[in-house]
């Protein structure tokens, strides 16, 4: 059987296919010869080789049948034709593996030229990047040369300026809002003349020092008097002088002897000039600094007289301010000379006169204090006195007045008839005040009262030591009260605590006593319709003439029931007055005028009065139990 081992070397790869037949009847399989190793000189594409092989042995003498050979060369062919097959598609991949290796190639000739560019690229960059550094550093040598000669420049500029604004003067600053009087807040406007200056200011009286006042930045509003301190200032230069500008707001002020325009720093020299002044600006209240003011006042619009002042009118001081009225050859009965004259409806309960002392000048009918047609006004922390004449007037309210007096002293002064408050068809509202009669000879009358409506609580009503004098005397006056006040008679011939003629004052809790050398009585009820609509509560003190008498019936009641209602020497009580919880003392009253409840006197208890009564004639709040009179 002849054998035949082909060798294929492609792409440096051997292939050796063993082509042969075999004897069917050998059953011995071909040998394949070891595949041969490819040299660096075979290329890639190599001829098949063919080895020799060795010569098929002689057939046997005798050989056997012969056996049909045409399977084996077919498979021989088909054989081939597959090798074949495969040399071609080897060839072929070999001719794509060879493009592919050249390719290659290619590539990576290219990516090392690429490379090449990008170290020659970055070479280049970096060459750059340290020449622009030394540029750089060049520019930031030549910024700083010129940094430090401009320093230089800048520290020689700057003592030059220190000592110009050293030595530069500096002028006071200008407000562009005068100083005066305002009725409402007033906005300032600061400035100085000099752009380098700064302003600094204060409102509360205290001198601007530049480190501590308050800066000026803008307009200031002035919301109340105030006197508005400022100064210039040049930083680490010189500083001005202090401007000190007057802002009086909603008030006008006036001292004794001062010749000014209402403000605070330049008050008036008169009350009345000071009074016009507001009532034109509309302004509500005026000033008076203490001292005293030789001029009489009159007053018609809503304008508080406020008196009792310290010179720069930001606290009451320790005294009243006193008005001490003229002499006058023209007065009456209904228009007597007054100090201070408040008149008319416009000034209503909304004008206010405090810390003030009237005094009456010289004249026939000499009053501290008149209050006139329709005015309504209220008093506090005031004193007026009458003057001398034939009728003094501490105060006198007339014609349809409604005066409130609050912790105010009314005396009648030196008048030969004297009264400490006399209400003339006109009203009257006294609490916690003393009406004191004066010194009149002929006559004394704490209060009288003629067609008039008075309540007085928590007061001293005293009389003096005239011929005839009364605590408080009613004439013709209905609806009158006195509650928890003392009422002293005096101590003249013809003396009553309280005299009643066709009137009905209610009397409750109240000490009245009357020391008279002729008459002495407390309670007189003149003839008509004369008694107190109610009498209760209250302590009778001295009275040696009667308790109560009726001058119409002519009885004394001299005791009381055991209700403590009044009774005559027969033990009846009188048709009038009502009323009980009286009673009888035998202590005497501090002397005049005060007239003060001693600390050690035993009182009885007295009802609970409700309003005025609740604080006694000092302001206190009263204790209970309740006890009869001002304090």
């Amino acid at each position: 059987m002849n054998r035949r081992l082909v060798f294929f070397f492609l792409a440096g790869v051997s292939v050796s296919v063993f082509l042969s037949s075999c004897d069917a009847s050998s059953g011995k399989k071909p040998e394949i010869a070891a595949p041969v190793a490819p040299t660096e000189s075979i290329s890639p594409a190599v001829p098949v080789l063919e080895a020799a092989i060795p010569a098929a042995p002689e057939p046997a003498a005798n050989p056997a049948p012969a056996v049909k050979t045409e399977p084996a060369k077919t498979v021989i062919v088909d054989t081939e034709k597959t090798a074949l097959a495969k040399v071609e598609a080897a060839k072929a991949e070999a001719a794509i593996s060879e493009a592919a290796q050249a390719e290659a190639m290619k590539a990576e000739a290219a990516r090392i030229e690429v490379a090449k560019a990008e170290a020659a690229r970055k070479e280049d960059a970096v060459r750059k990047t340290e020449a622009t550094k030394v540029e750089a550093a060049k520019v930031e040598t030549v910024k700083l040369e010129a940094a430090k000669a401009e320093t230089a420049k800048n520290e020689t500029a700057k003592k030059a300026e220190a000592q110009r604004l050293a030595t530069l003067s500096v002028p006071d600053p200008v407000a562009k809002t005068a100083g005066g009087v305002y009725a409402g807040p007033v906005t300032v406007a600061l400035e100085v003349a000099i752009k380098e200056a700064l302003i600094v200011y204060t409102l509360d009286g205290t001198e601007p020092a530049v480190a501590t006042a308050p800066r000026y930045d803008g307009p200031i509003q002035v919301k109340a008097s105030a006197v508005l301190k400022s100064r210039a200032f040049v930083p680490g230069g010189k500083e001005s002088s202090v401007v000190s500008t007057d802002y009086t707001i909603a008030e006008v002020c006036a001292a004794p002897g001062a010749s000014g325009d209402g403000r605070r720093s330049a008050p008036f020299g008169s009350v009345q000039e000071a009074v016009e002044k507001a009532q034109k600006l509309g302004i509500r209240t005026v000033k008076l600094a203490t001292g005293t003011f030789d001029e009489s006042i009159e007053i018609s619009a809503p304008v508080n007289l406020s008196g009792g002042w310290n010179t720069e009118y930001s606290a009451p001081a320790a005294e009243r301010t006193r008005l001490r009225g003229r002499s006058s050859a023209a007065s009456s009965k209904k228009a007597p000379a007054a100090t201070l004259r408040v008149a008319g409806k416009g000034a209503g309960s909304a004008l206010v006169v405090e810390r003030l002392e009237m005094r009456g000048g010289e004249a026939t009918y000499s009053a501290g204090l008149v209050v006139a047609d329709g005015a309504s006004p209220e008093f506090k922390d005031c004193a007026a006195y009458g003057g001398f004449g034939s009728y003094g007037y501490g105060a006198v309210s007339l014609t349809g007045a409604a005066p409130v007096f609050r912790s105010t002293r009314l005396d009648g002064g030196e008048g030969a008839t004297s009264y400490g408050l006399s209400v003339d068809s006109a009203e009257a509202v006294v609490l916690s005040s003393f009406l004191l009669a004066g010194t009149g000879t002929v006559g004394g009358y704490g209060l009288a009262a003629t067609d008039g409506k008075v309540a007085v609580s928590s007061s001293v009503l005293a009389g003096n030591a005239a011929n005839v004098s009364y605590g408080a005397a009613f004439y013709n006056s209905k609806d009158a009260r006195l509650e928890n006040c003392t009422v002293a008679g005096g101590t003249g011939k013809d003396v009553s605590g309280v005299f009643i003629s066709v009137s009905d004052p209610a009397i409750d809790n109240c000490i009245i006593t009357a020391n008279g050398t002729g008459k002495s009585y407390g309670i007189t009820a003149n003839f008509g319709e004369s008694a107190p609509s109610r009498l209760s509560g209250n302590l009778f003190l001295g009275c040696a003439g009667a308790l109560y008498w009726d001058v119409g019936t002519k009885t004394a009641y001299t005791g009381f029931t055991h209700t403590g209602r009044l009774a005559g020497k027969d033990g009846k009580p009188p048709a009038k007055p009502m009323g009980e919880s009286n009673s009888k003392g035998t202590f005497a009253l501090g002397p005049a005028p005060a007239y003060a409840t001693p600390a050690s006197a035993s009182l009885p208890e007295a009802p609970k009065l409700p309003g005025a009564s609740e604080t006694d004639i000092l302001g206190k709040t009263r204790r209970e139990p309740r006890k009869a009179g001002a304090y």
